[in-house]
């Protein structure tokens, strides 16, 4: 209850408590105070009135009570962050069925009883049939401790746009700015905060460059962070580059792909677009959100944790990997190390000998 309702039930318990003298005074009260007709009548108003403060305050209760609920609601999909005024959507992949939805609020909605894990990284990349390498990932240091139980382990992932100019500059600046500014975490700041930020930080870092070099819109990247914080799961995303979270034998989209389909899509639901029209159009892969312009105002991002247990992993990749991830694949590649199921898993991209391979990497947190 806040401030203003605890008044009101304060003030309330006065007036009934006015109202009781009023009405139970002995009929010998001094004649100074009022005569017996007046009494009636403060009475009389005095009990209208705590008539209305009870109505008042039952009404004031329950509104605090749903709007509570509905806070505290697990597995929302979407939540307007009023720190940062951005909106973020924790990005469900359309094609979960049922039983994963229902792991990933259960995940969610666990007591929150700390469970001792132990993180291990592992990453691989390879350029593909690339004149150049785009993609660009980094972790957070594993050596530090103190600054573990600060801000957690961080994986960064980015991926140049191929399209544009300045591709590899761009992903490897913003990989290395969310780096650094994430790690200036304080202790008394939340995780999704400093994602928040720092997320926004290494968009102004790559407009500039591209300011600085007379190509403003011409230069961009996707970004997608993860944090295991304690045994938490936080996440950040802007473009296609996904996030993904294995455990026990189901792999979930935590992201959701910012691109120009999504739009295709709700005009296709509002009836202005056939769904075969929708799929075929030109401009469905263009991506609508990402790292390279004045300020990103389209990310996923959780505000509520998924507590991890030991067994799971948290797979981050760029585009010229994800088609070929699936559960199989992972439980073939989870025999290995961290690093090694990593190049494991690239080696199997590569086996497909698509032409015009896109840059493939994947960076890996997996928890013992």
């Amino acid at each position: 209850m806040n401030r203003g309702a605890k008044g009101l039930a304060l003030i309330w318990v006065l007036l009934m408590a006015a109202y009781a003298a009023v009405k139970w005074m002995p009929a010998a009260q001094p004649d100074w105070l009022w005569n017996g007709q007046q009494a009636e009548r403060i009475s009389l108003v005095l009990g209208w009135i705590v008539m209305g403060g009870a109505v008042i305050l039952a009404a004031v209760f329950l509104f605090h009570m749903v709007s509570n609920q509905r806070k505290g609601k697990p597995g929302s999909d979407a939540a307007t962050v009023q720190e940062t005024g951005e909106k973020m959507v924790i990005g469900l992949s359309a094609e979960l069925s049922q039983p994963a939805v229902e792991t990933l609020k259960a995940a969610q909605g666990e007591p929150a009883v700390s469970v001792a894990i132990h993180v291990m990284a592992g990453s691989a990349q390879h350029i593909g049939e690339r004149e150049e390498q785009q993609d660009a990932y980094c972790f957070s240091s594993y050596e530090d401790t103190e600054a573990i139980k600060r801000r957690g382990m961080l994986a960064v992932l980015a991926d140049g746009m191929g399209g544009y100019e300045m591709g590899k500059e761009a992903g490897q600046l913003a990989s290395l700015t969310m780096l650094d500014e994430y790690t200036k975490k304080k202790t008394e700041e939340s995780v999704p905060r400093a994602l928040a930020e720092a997320l926004q930080l290494a968009n102004k870092a790559v407009y500039e460059l591209a300011l600085e070099h007379e190509l403003e819109w011409c230069v961009g990247t996707t970004l997608a962070a993860a944090v295991i914080h304690e045994d938490k799961l936080y996440w950040i995303s802007a473009g296609d580059s996904r996030i993904y979270w294995y455990r026990g034998g189901r792999l979930l989209a935590l992201t959701k792909d910012h691109i120009y389909a999504n739009r295709l899509q709700e005009k296709v639901i509002a009836g202005e677009l056939t769904q075969e029209e929708a799929d075929t159009h030109p401009e469905r892969h263009l991506l609508t959100s990402y790292l390279g312009i004045p300020r990103v105002t389209e990310v996923n991002a959780n505000q509520i944790p998924i507590r991890l247990l030991a067994g799971d992993w948290v797979i981050l990749c760029s585009d010229g990997l994800y088609d070929d991830l699936s559960v199989e694949l992972l439980e073939d590649a989870m025999r290995y190390t961290p690093n090694e199921a990593a190049a494991f898993i690239v080696k199997h991209v590569l086996a497909q000998e698509r032409p015009y391979q896109d840059n493939a990497t994947i960076a890996i947190l997996a928890c013992y």
